[in-house]
Parts: C-alpha cells; sequence; structure tokens
C-alpha cells in the first residue's frame, strides 16, 4: 500500500485569548496574502482570518502537480498554498522493508513541485510542503511487504498491520530504531532542500497520537523522539505546522516543546474543541471546519464552524478544514469556504 492509499496539563500562565477585530481598521483589498497572515501570527487586527485549504491532485509529474497547486490558489484566493506531496517513499532494495538508507532527498520530483510553485506564484502568497511523520512513512513502508499485497482495504485488515507493526518494534527495536533513523535523517535533508527553494516551513503529519496505534507511553518511546528532530529542523521557519492527523486527548500535552508555529487538528475527528486546545498552546491554531463532511456544508455553516472556532482560538487563529478536504469536491462546493469568508 503506498502513501496515496494510505491517507484516508493545565492551562499555561498568561495565554491571552485576545478577541481579534475585523473590519474595523483594515479592508479586504488592503492586505495581502502575506501580510494578512503575518498579522494572524501576531494575533493582530484583521480584515478577515487567513484561511487555506487542499485536497490531493494525484498528479503523474511534478509539473501537473505544480500546475494543479497553481490553479486552485487562483481559483480560491488562498492565502496559504499548501503543497501535497503525492510522491512516494523509496522503499528498501534488500527485501527488508526496515533496511534504509539516508537520503540526499526521498523526493525529488515534490522539489521540483516546489520550485515550479515559487516561480508561478512570483511571490503573491506563502507555500508550505506537506511531510509525513517518521511513523507514518515506515507504517507505509511496513505495508508494503509481500504478506500484505492484494488485501481488500477494510478497517480490520488496517487494524491488523498496526497490531503487526506495533509487535514489531517490541521484538526488533534495533532494526525499528534503524529504520526511524534513516527515515528522519532523509527527512531532514529534503528540509534542508525546502528551504533553499523558498517554502516557509511544511505541515508535518503526526499520524499516531490515538490509542489505536500504541499507548502514550509507546509514542515517547517509539516515535517521539524523531518526530521532535523534524520539527527541530524546522524551528526557523515561519509557518511549520504541527498537523494531528489522529488525535486523542491523552497525547496532548506530548507536544507542546515541539517547536510548532502552528497547530492544526481535526475537531470533528477528535471530538476536542479548540478552547481546549487553546488552553494548552499558545501559538495559531488552524481548523474548525469540517472536513470530513465538507461537500455537503452550506456557506452558513461552514461561516458558523470558523467563526465558532475563532472565537475559541482567539487571535491567532486561521480558519482551515482539519485536513484535506474530499478529493471529489466540485469547483462549486470548494467555493463555498472563500464565500464564507466574504472571498
Amino acid at each position: 500500500m503506498n502513501r496515496r492509499n494510505f491517507l484516508a496539563a493545565a492551562s499555561a500562565a498568561g495565554l491571552a485569548l485576545a478577541k481579534p477585530a475585523f473590519a474595523g481598521k483594515t479592508s479586504s483589498s488592503s492586505l495581502s496574502h502575506k501580510e494578512r497572515v503575518d498579522r494572524a501570527l501576531r494575533g493582530q487586527d484583521l480584515d478577515r482570518p487567513p484561511f487555506t485549504f487542499y485536497h490531493h491532485y494525484k498528479r503523474p509529474t511534478a509539473q501537473l502537480e505544480a500546475q494543479d497547486h497553481l490553479e486552485f490558489h487562483r481559483a480560491y484566493n488562498t492565502d496559504i498554498v499548501k503543497v501535497m506531496n503525492d510522491f512516494d517513499y523509496p522503499q528498501s532494495t534488500t527485501g527488508k522493508w526496515y533496511e534504509l538508507k539516508p537520503l540526499d532527498s526521498p523526493f525529488p520530483e515534490q522539489l521540483t513541485s516546489l520550485q515550479l510553485v515559487r516561480d508561478g506564484l512570483n511571490g503573491d502568497a506563502y507555500f508550505i510542503d506537506t511531510i509525513y511523520g517518521p511513523y507514518m512513512t515506515a507504517m507505509i513502508l511496513f505495508q508494503s511487504q509481500p504478506q500484505f499485497a492484494g488485501l481488500a482495504k477494510s478497517e480490520e485488515v488496517e487494524e491488523k498491520q498496526i497490531k503487526s507493526l506495533h509487535d514489531f518494534q517490541q521484538q526488533n527495536p534495533d532494526a525499528w530504531h534503524g529504520a526511524l533513523e534513516a527515515i528522519t535523517q532523509s527527512t531532514i535533508n529534503h528540509i534542508r532542500h525546502t528551504k533553499n527553494i523558498g517554502a516557509s516551513g511544511a505541515l508535518v503529519s503526526i499520524f499516531n497520537a490515538e490509542s489505536k496505534f500504541g499507548s502514550v507511553a509507546d509514542y515517547e518511546r517509539y516515535t517521539r523522539p524523531y518526530d521532535k528532530r523534524i520539527f527541530d529542523a524546522l524551528s526557523d521557519t515561519k509557518l511549520t505546522v504541527l498537523h494531528l492527523h489522529y488525535l486523542e486527548r491523552p497525547y496532548l500535552t506530548q507536544f507542546r516543546d515541539f517547536n510548532a508555529p502552528i497547530i492544526q487538528y481535526s475537531v470533528k475527528t477528535s471530538g476536542i474543541p479548540i478552547s481546549e486546545v487553546r488552553k494548552l498552546y499558545s501559538q495559531p491554531i488552524a481548523g474548525g471546519v469540517d472536513e470530513i463532511d465538507f461537500e455537503k456544508l452550506t456557506v452558513a455553516e461552514m461561516r458558523t464552524q470558523w467563526t465558532k472556532a475563532r472565537d475559541e482560538a482567539g487571535a491567532k487563529y486561521i480558519a482551515a478544514p482539519g485536513c484535506s478536504v474530499p478529493n471529489g469536491s466540485t469547483p462549486e462546493e470548494l467555493a463555498r469556504f472563500p464565500r464564507s469568508l466574504g472571498i
């Protein structure tokens, strides 16, 4: 199974929830995409929240991927361009999924996409890469083994694969840590290239902050040190996003020392309100819009959702779904989100 098929504590002192002011001191036409994002990062007055959203294109070449991202940005006037990475991490050449070596970049095609998006934007908006955490990359490589070939995609099959990987971690800790070390170093090498291209960071997807992947202690032992190193490599970027793809409450405090300028997660799938996350984290929060039923939402419903999220997050807020929206969303369905923001 490749990446494309796989995707589917106390309050910190002094976290002031300043209420943002809209439309009084600035107008939509007076702020550029970058100015609007910068003001949100600082918690300053805004004409409206900056917003971003995205879905997978799954195109065969870097050129087509870049073209689709640029057309999406121009069609929907997004404030941040998140460049999806639908290219696969190279598999081991030894026949054993975990025997990996550090690579200069595991995603050379993605680097080309980023260069083309940069050139096409011509400074119009910030753009960021998409990076999958080392656990998720290891899971995809693990699933590529022959014993999993041809299995129909189902929750039961996925649960068995997750359990098998957990067993592997416990029974082969040296092999697990060797694989995660190679993946992490390869990802850090890739990050260096993306920063040289001009990306303002990356959305880093943490996939296993949920009990079905293991306990909090398992996360701390098998994954957390590698995730933190990825964020340390991105610590000098403006718009790196800690994307908690799955999230349960016991894991919430695990990321407080991560160098993540922005946090994003799904209110819909986690059941955790943004007000609860705000008690633990002071940085901007992105999310609030339902990505699962996105295609069914009206303009008014989207406006209600992001307005509630903004009220709970305070001034440091970016309007966004909790994750990518359905790939089959029609232009009309996609256009409802910017319309809900008055665009």
